[in-house]
């Protein structure tokens, strides 16, 4: 079903990376490559730092003191071309990936460490809060460590970066491969921007894709461009086993400098002091943080005097914010804290509690829970005087209409994607019209959610202010899933072209089968009409 779900992308992500296209005109003077100087690739790795500022206000770079280092801050060492590959060729030898010199490689290897280093120092600070959680997950996993580097050249580890195509996040997730693999996307929150959110989600993507290829280097160039086009490449190169330089000239333009941007960025910070770059220092500890469950909406600004914080200090601790507000009802949220300030805001709630008057956040409980260990009980106290704590979850009956699919469902929900397949123990996101799914909702406003089962799919998108792209509300009778009762001789094939609503891999999907499951006679199958 992996490959299922990922053979029905378009193109599942655009790349915001910074190296859209490689300048095959490279000089040489002295031993080392030089970058053409009006190169694309470096004027989009500008940009995406530029917007790293522009974007984290709260985010503060202090350049280290180099004289203690024994060199000036200008010092450049040089180096021969073969040490570059002798290097490369070394990573190659300690890693799963690989990895290939030569001259677009080294374009890439002579951005970082050359041309520069400013941004470079500033990424290699940023690196010390974004990597170990990187490396925790993909150890877990079993996956190449080194994939860590994919979203230096994604993102600049900017986690509020935003591609012109709309790829947003560490790792520039498309709205609906984000959907697809789990984020919560809404009026407030985007979990593309939230690094454990996110990386999780993008190593489930990346593992999906190495099934497919069984190549690190094809799973991270359809990582940029699509399976599509890379499944498009491999055809044209030949077929058979195909490594990504043999399709380089049949893969899209953008994606032909993604692979030895990859290698560059992997270079560069495997031997950044080789090149006496040193990283910036960074206030934000990533790995200093704890997490308390917000329970009623509130501003940011509600926060600050309690918190000892500014706006953007929090905002930066919670890049999955969209706006300054936190949608703390009707389910609570989870707000990041540096510890000091997590101890500060206990030691204020009472205070904080009283100055909210929100009408909303009368109905919901008073309650905040704290989600480390050393947390008192995270039961909320029922308040409200009724026999039903109105955060209660509760299961309510959804049936799919013509043009839902599951990204939709969970905007109007207000779940994830991930949260649907749990409730309803389904392997895939495929769902079909007339399948019942359970929702789980508060108590308090189950009435709300289950009169969406009523609405047509205009009035549904409404609700979230998402438009309806490519895909026309038609009014039809709605099918209906029935029963057929399956007769000597019959085959998927045959009943598919008696009930031509479905296909042989609905019906597969729709009643559980195996490819090489065959029909009984007399059996009853389910079938749209």
């Amino acid at each position: 079903m992996q490959k299922i779900r990922i053979a029905f992308m378009c193109v599942a992500m655009v790349s915001a990376s910074a190296f859209a296209q490689v300048s095959n005109s490279l000089s040489q003077a002295g031993g080392e490559y030089a970058l053409n100087q009006t190169d694309p690739s470096v004027d989009m790795m500008d940009n995406l730092l530029i917007e790293l500022y522009s974007t984290n206000p709260a985010w503060k770079f202090e350049e280290k003191d180099y004289s203690l280092y024994g060199y000036a801050e200008t010092d450049t060492p040089k180096f021969s071309n073969e040490v570059y590959k002798e290097r490369v060729e070394k990573l190659a030898g300690l890693s799963e990936m690989p990895y290939e010199y030569n001259d677009r490689a080294q374009s890439f290897i002579n951005l970082y460490v050359n041309k520069r280093r400013t941004q470079m120092r500033n990424m290699l600070g940023l690196s010390q809060q974004y990597f170990p959680l990187f490396e925790q997950e993909l150890d877990k996993r079993g996956m190449p460590i080194e994939l860590k580097y994919l979203s230096v050249i994604e993102s600049a580890l900017n986690t509020n970066a935003v591609s012109k195509a709309g790829a947003t996040g560490l790792w520039q997730f498309m709205y609906g491969t984000g959907k697809l693999y789990g984020l919560k996307i809404d009026t407030y929150v985007d979990e593309r921007r939230d690094p454990v959110m996110a990386t999780d989600a993008a190593f489930d993507y990346l593992q999906d894709l190495y099934k497919l290829y069984d190549d690190w280097f094809l799973a991270i160039a359809a990582y940029n461009c699509g399976p599509g086009n890379v499944n498009k490449a491999l055809r044209k190169a030949g077929g058979g086993k195909q490594t990504f330089w043999d399709i380089y000239e049949y893969l899209p333009s953008e994606t032909r400098g993604y692979v030895p941007a990859f290698i560059g960025a992997s270079y560069a910070f495997q031997y950044h002091k080789e090149h006496n770059l040193k990283p910036a220092e960074f206030g934000y500890r990533y790995d200093m943080v704890d997490t308390i469950m917000i329970t009623k909406k509130m501003k940011l600004s509600d926060l600050t005097v309690f918190l000892n914080m500014t706006e953007d200090e929090i905002a930066i601790y919670n890049p999955a914010l969209k706006t300054k507000t936190i949608p703390g009802y009707p389910y609570p949220y989870p707000l990041r804290l540096p510890m000091k300030n997590v101890a500060l805001f206990f030691a204020n709630e009472e205070n904080l509690y009283a100055s909210l008057n929100s009408p909303v956040q009368k109905e919901s409980n008073n309650t905040l829970v704290s989600t480390t260990t050393t947390s008192q009980s995270n039961t909320a106290t029922n308040t409200t005087g009724v026999d039903i704590d109105p955060n209660e979850p509760v299961k309510i009956t959804y049936s799919v209409k013509k043009g839902d699919n599951m990204g939709y469902i969970s905007d109007w929900f207000d779940c994830t994607v991930t949260d649907i397949k749990k409730w309803n123990n389904l392997k895939s996101t495929k769902i079909i019209p007339g399948q019942k799914l359970k929702i789980e909702v508060p108590a308090g406003k189950k009435d709300q959610y289950a009169a969406i089962n009523s609405m047509t799919l205009k009035e549904k998108q409404n609700l979230t202010g998402i438009a309806i792209v490519g895909q026309p509300e038609e009014k039809k009778e709605e099918p209906v899933v029935s029963y057929y009762t399956v007769r000597s001789g019959d085959t998927l094939w045959s009943i598919s072209k008696k009930y031509p609503e479905n296909t042989i891999e609905e019906l597969r999907e729709l009643n559980d089968l195996s490819k090489n499951e065959t029909l009984k006679a007399g059996a009853k199958i389910k079938v749209v009409k």
